[in-house]
């Protein structure tokens, strides 16, 4: 798998990352077995980039990526992110899920609106006391001394400031977490991201990614050495395949990686096929074209 570096250490990535929210969901019917054998599928193809978060599967993709990478824990780059709360309610559902799960599977409707309340049920808190001790919180269920990357889950702009990244800061100093970052939902939110000192990862709808082409925002996030994931990339492009979509959204040249969000072992390794030549950022931050990576 091809990779590009970010950061002030250069730190690698693949091109590919595969997109975790899916894992312990509610809403996925896909059986347990195939999900670890797809998290080693994805190992073994160099797509060891894994984007997940404190909410995906009431925090069972965390636990189950935690057990992946367990006795092999540089194998895997892992970005989570913190900032949304589920429900006292919602979290009372977690140890049912293993008989909710079948049900769910054969009941489409029961399934949407389990996944629409827990939607509903989603609080936000992006202060630096709920960061610290979600971040504190993700680290115990990944079962990891440091996360690589840990991202604020899409805050509004007037959440983003000197406080939160403060706070972010000395998650790192006391060696918790290697990279801190921001995931953004829309323009003002990247333009506050950038205003914070020390960020070196963010993850942006491609949309916003193009904005930020078009203003030149791109231009400050590639001189910061920013990486960049780039997310929803099939869904807002809907007239290209899936492929040609992951294609289209990696040839952007401050993306870094893209992330693909399935459950399923076939599309992971159709999107590493198509990206098996994709060209890689060279130093100067321009496109050129390889086949070869590790």
């Amino acid at each position: 798998m091809m990779q590009r570096a970010f950061g002030t250490d250069r730190t690698a990535l693949p091109v590919l990352g595969l997109g975790c929210s899916r894992i312990g969901s509610l809403g996925n019917p896909v059986p347990a077995r195939d999900i670890k054998a797809l998290l080693e599928r994805s190992l073994e193809l160099g797509v060891n980039l894994f984007d997940t978060a404190d909410i995906y599967g009431q925090g069972d993709s965390e636990r189950e990526i935690g057990r992946l990478l367990a006795g092999r824990r540089n194998r895997g780059f892992v970005v989570t992110k913190v900032g949304k709360r589920f429900s006292q309610k919602m979290r009372l559902l977690r140890p049912f899920k293993p008989l909710l799960k079948p049900l769910l599977a054969r009941a489409k409707s029961a399934k949407s609106a389990v996944v629409g309340r827990r939607d509903a049920n989603l609080a936000t808190d992006f202060s630096p006391r709920h960061v610290t001790a979600a971040a504190d919180a993700s680290l115990r269920r990944l079962g990891f001394e440091q996360v690589d990357a840990l991202l604020l889950h899409s805050p509004p702009a007037c959440e983003i400031g000197p406080a939160v990244g403060e706070a972010l800061a000395a998650l790192k100093k006391a060696g918790k977490v290697r990279h801190f970052g921001i995931s953004c939902d829309d323009l003002p939110a990247l333009e506050a991201a950038l205003e914070l000192p020390g960020i070196e990862l963010l993850e942006l709808p491609l949309d916003v990614i193009d904005q930020a082409i078009e203003t030149g925002l791109s231009d400050t996030i590639r001189k910061r050495a920013i990486g960049v994931l780039a997310r929803e990339v099939v869904r807002l492009q809907p007239g290209l395949s899936p492929t040609m979509a992951l294609q289209q959204a990696a040839s952007r040249a401050c993306v870094t990686s893209v992330i693909l969000g399935t459950s399923s072992i076939r599309h992971l390794e159709e999107a590493v096929a198509a990206l098996a030549g994709q060209a890689v950022l060279n130093d100067q931050g321009s496109l050129r074209s390889t086949t070869t990576g590790r």
